[in-house]
């Protein structure tokens, strides 16, 4: 067996554990697991009053995906959509008071996974896997193009 192969499947058990840690925790809170409503939601308690667009690209997601769980996240009370005053065409999207809290749960919920993943790890390591990962990432971007 290769090391790169061993590598990939890693990788895979690595994202495959996160998910059944982190998924449960966010169906509790009735959240779509996987469909990036929790990174959404995350992201809007550090920076309300972001445009649609601004919010995609952050959370990487397609902007189906993200007008849909827009469109859902708004259903559910969490968030709201003004019209962007500098732009007719696009919208500012803020949480409520109830996506505020349902947002600090979540960010509970990733800092505890960060403890986690890092638990036992020292910092070195953590930086040296890091510049792994961004170098992994890179050629991943390379390779689409």
């Amino acid at each position: 067996m290769s090391i790169n192969y061993q590598v990939r499947e890693m990788l895979i058990r690595v994202e495959h554990a996160r998910k059944q840690i982190i998924g449960p925790a966010l169906t509790n809170l009735g959240l779509t697991p996987g469909q990036g409503q929790a990174r959404i939601l995350n992201f809007l308690l550090e920076r309300d009053h972001v445009t649609q667009k601004e919010l995609a690209d952050t959370c990487r997601l397609d902007v189906t995906t993200m007008s849909r769980n827009l469109d859902k996240l708004e259903h559910m009370g969490f968030l709201n959509r003004q019209t962007n005053p500098t732009c007719r065409r696009s919208f500012l999207i803020n949480l409520t008071e109830i996506g505020r809290q349902k947002a600090g749960n979540v960010h509970k919920i990733f800092e505890n996974m960060d403890i986690t993943l890092t638990n036992g790890i020292d910092e070195a390591e953590i930086q040296a896997f890091y510049i792994t990962l961004e170098k992994i990432y890179k050629n991943l971007e390379d390779y689409k193009k």
